[in-house]
């Protein structure tokens, strides 16, 4: 018992490690899904702020080339940018530039046009004509201005001299994005230039770690740690954001846009995992305790039924000796029944046979045809077999050994079925045989196991369906090496469980009365006793019946008759 407990235990603290383990996992996954799922929306927020620039530069230059006035080009471009700053919430400020003439801005109508505004159109068209020098495109921020709010420009130029540029609320765009619960932890985004947006999360307000500050590094540190796998990150410094000094940290791949490459990470405090793994520790000692209690009185019980079931098997075995003394006393009346009922058939068939063969005999001295010669002599075996039956009816009940000489088992076979011939035709029941020539020959009085064989065919042919097929087989055994296995098998309906125990005791047929003695079967067992063998029978309903018999094999039996009697002398 304390051998069980203390397995219960080991296992025990093999479950508590395993489910730390996988405790952890879940956060790491849980953050790194979160991550990825935000860096998937930062991508598409990016990728719509360069295209919403491009197509805006595309349509300026498509007005300009229509043939309309300039101012009505103006205007249309003008109300393009205003009906577009808006509709996205946050875009601030959209501007057309062109050397030499006066700048197209639309400005975001909850701007602060006095304070925001003018900064940030003079920081475009700083922009601006970055990106008409170099052709193409260019981007900036984050631009800190007043208030603590940042935001992040791009331009695009279409080679002619003209540049849009869209102003964007950092804070806005990043919140816009975020579709995390606060209670889940704290996204961290860092920009290609360094810069570091925490608290973005719903109904938060991101903040700036503007880049190169010392929180900047620290953010990065952990994000790097992340990256690398480490189970908890623990960093002080990132405690003075408001970020949690221990962290489980999940990391997605890098946002690339046109915009640059955006680092995305989820930071959850590690007393999530310390909470789990509490709750994991308490659940073990409860377990355990209970599987204690449950051993204890497991154990408890399994002494009362050890004593009981002690108790019970000496009631059993005193019972069961009782039944084997009836049984025993059944058989020997039966026996003694036997050996009466012999010595009146050996006085009332006897004669009759004996005066039956004289003439048979009689009748072949004289001149006679080849059939009836034939059928003589099959008369003249017949009675012979009959009184050999005789013979061991009277014999059945004293137990003698058999003398035993080399018998051909693939030759008995054959004079069985040979003998049995006209009953297995009549019931047209078809005999499959497979007793290889090579078999050694047995320790056997080929009669008596001939009447074996003629005995197990019969029952078989009797229980077989008219069509159906016997099969005789004979083998080495694997059990008993110096031995044979003959096995004969029909397909009948089989014997009930119940009669299984029975059928080898003598008058027990399952016949209908008047078609058996219930002689067959126990004869055979007398026999196969007698020459040290061995029979047992199988049998399933509707599937038919198997008669197992092992016979020894003459050279060992010559052996061991000799063994035996070099100790006698």
């Amino acid at each position: 018992m304390v051998a069980l407990v203390a397995a219960v235990l080991a296992v025990s603290l093999w479950t508590m490690r395993r489910a730390n383990r996988s405790a952890l996992r879940d956060l790491r996954g849980t953050q790194s899904r979160f991550a990825q799922d935000t860096a998937s929306s930062l991508r598409g927020a990016l990728d719509s702020f360069d295209r919403d620039t491009r197509l805006l530069a595309t349509l300026a230059t498509s007005t300009r080339s229509a043939p309309i006035a300039e101012r009505a080009q103006d205007d249309a471009i003008l109300h393009a940018f205003e009906a577009l700053a808006t509709v996205v919430p946050h875009y601030r400020t959209i501007a057309l530039f062109h050397a030499g003439r006066r700048p197209l801005v639309a400005v975001d109508p909850t701007e602060d046009p006095v304070a925001i505004a003018p900064a940030l159109v003079a920081a475009s068209e700083r922009l601006a004509a970055e990106a008409a020098t170099d052709g193409g495109t260019a981007r900036s921020g984050p631009l800190s201005l007043g208030g603590g709010r940042a935001f992040y420009l791009h331009a695009a130029a279409d080679g002619a001299g003209e540049a849009v540029v869209v102003s964007s609320d950092a804070a806005m765009m990043l919140e816009s994005i975020s579709r995390r619960p606060t209670d889940a932890g704290g996204l961290v985004l860092v920009d290609p230039n360094g810069a570091a947006w925490i608290g973005c999360e719903q109904r938060q307000r991101c903040r700036l770690v503007p880049p190169g500050s010392p929180g900047a590094a620290a953010i990065l540190a952990t994000i790097d740690t992340g990256t690398r796998g480490e189970s908890v990150v623990a960093d002080p410094r990132v405690a003075r954001l408001g970020l949690p000094a221990r962290a489980i940290v999940g990391v997605a791949p890098r946002a690339e846009s046109a915009l640059g490459a955006w680092s995305v990470a989820s930071i959850a405090p590690a007393d999530d995992l310390d909470h789990r793994q509490r709750a994991i520790l308490w659940q073990l000692v409860a377990t355990v305790a209970g599987v204690a209690v449950v051993i204890l009185a497991i154990g408890v019980l399994i002494l009362r039924q050890h004593a009981q079931a002690a108790a019970l098997r000496g009631q059993l075995q005193a019972a069961e000796q009782v039944a084997r003394l009836q049984r025993q006393l059944v058989r020997a009346e039966k026996l003694v029944t036997v050996g009466v009922l012999s010595a009146g058939i050996a006085h009332e068939i006897g004669t009759p046979l004996a005066v039956v063969r004289g003439r048979a005999e009689h009748m072949l001295e004289r001149p006679t045809e080849s059939r009836d010669e034939e059928d003589l002599r099959a008369i003249v075996g017949e009675i012979d077999r009959v009184s050999s039956t005789i013979r061991q009816v009277l014999e059945f009940s004293r137990e003698q050994p058999a003398t035993v000489g080399r018998t051909d088992p693939r030759a008995a076979v054959a004079r069985a079925l040979e003998l049995l011939e006209w009953r297995l035709a009549a019931r047209r029941v078809l005999v499959d045989v497979d007793v290889p020539a090579e078999l050694p020959p047995l320790a056997a009085a080929a009669d008596q196991f001939e009447q074996v064989l003629v005995n197990l065919l019969m029952n078989a042919c009797d229980a077989s369906r008219s069509g159906s097929g016997v099969r005789v087989t004979a083998r080495r055994d694997g059990i008993h090496p110096h031995s044979l296995r003959f096995e004969v098998v029909d397909r009948g309906g089989g014997i009930p469980p119940h009669h299984l125990n029975a059928v080898f005791d003598p008058y027990f047929t399952t016949k209908k009365r008047g078609e058996g003695t219930g002689l067959g079967l126990a004869i055979v067992a007398q026999i196969v006793r007698s020459h040290r063998g061995e029979v047992a029978i199988r049998s399933a309903i509707g599937v038919g019946t198997a008669v197992v018999v092992i016979w020894p094999i003459a050279r060992e039996h010559e052996k061991m008759t000799e063994q035996v009697r070099n100790q006698v002398a």
